[in-house]
């Protein structure tokens, strides 16, 4: 199902609404790629990086939630179009979070369903959103990162850039100090103890070792650690590329939605009156 409303600042958002036969088992929140849209995750015949994982997770019973992330499919769209929302006050990253955040209220309001357990999966770009819409509200959701963890600064510094010099950055995060320093420890701190599961191709030529990958995630496990929910954290490095799996992640996810921990662990569980 197709979905447009517009969201308090006035930007329209866009998106679809997977509807699972059967009893709805829960809510998922899905975060795309930057080359993908929200159509794609839901067709199988798509050879795209996504895996049409939203249709996947709708035949496993949970009904999705997948919104356009606001560009154009690179990164200069990416900074036009946050520079022509900056112009007017508005933060393109609080967009793309509050259109994944506005999930609950759109499934409540078109399915009818309330008090489903919600989880995040967010993919490439969609990773990045999903962790700092976790970080923002604490809500404390299960929540699968795919295809994103790394050192920022390494990867500024790589052959992954110097290679491509003609290509634009997406210089409002890799450059503001107030978004792109929020991965590693520092992410971990805001969101720990969020169960929280990490998934990388072990050909994502973006998310290497060198590139800080073990590094990073290491960094979030000793403040998981420190915080005595050392199990909250895990990794799982699967035979691919640049892509969604989901062979480790969905029952990972399932499990945590289904258990009865999460009533106790999603702290603000609800807490959206439509």
């Amino acid at each position: 199902m197709k979905v447009e409303f517009d969201l308090e600042c006035g930007v329209p958002v866009r998106g679809c609404l997977g509807i699972p036969d059967g009893e709805f088992k829960g809510l998922i929140l899905l975060g795309h790629g930057m080359a993908s849209t929200p159509e794609r995750c839901f067709d199988d015949a798509d050879n795209d990086y996504m895996n049409a994982l939203g249709k996947s997770l709708c035949r496993d019973g949970y009904v999705v939630w997948c919104p356009y992330i606001v560009q154009i499919g690179d990164q200069a769209s990416q900074n036009n179009i946050a520079a022509m929302l900056a112009s007017h006050g508005v933060s393109a990253h609080n967009v793309s979070c509050a259109s994944i955040d506005a999930g609950e209220i759109v499934c409540r309001k078109l399915t009818g369903a309330s008090g489903l357990n919600v989880g995040a999966y967010g993919v490439s770009w969609g990773a990045f959103l999903v962790l700092h819409l976790e970080a923002a509200t604490g809500r404390m959701r299960p929540t699968v990162v795919s295809g994103y963890m790394r050192d920022e600064k390494k990867l500024l510094m790589s052959s992954v850039i110097s290679r491509n010099l003609g290509v634009e950055l997406a210089t409002y995060i890799h450059f503001s100090s107030s978004r792109a320093r929020y991965t590693g420890a520092e992410l971990a701190y805001l969101i720990c103890p969020c169960p929280l599961f990490v998934e990388i191709g072990s050909r994502d030529g973006g998310n290497t070792v060198e590139l800080g990958r073990d590094e990073k995630f290491a960094e979030m496990q000793s403040v998981y650690a420190s915080s005595d929910h050392p199990h909250a954290i895990d990794m799982a490095i699967f035979d691919g590329v640049h892509e969604a799996s989901g062979e480790r992640a969905r029952p990972w996810l399932y499990q945590h939605l289904e258990s009865p921990a999460y009533q106790t662990t999603s702290r603000l569980k609800n807490a959206i009156a439509l």
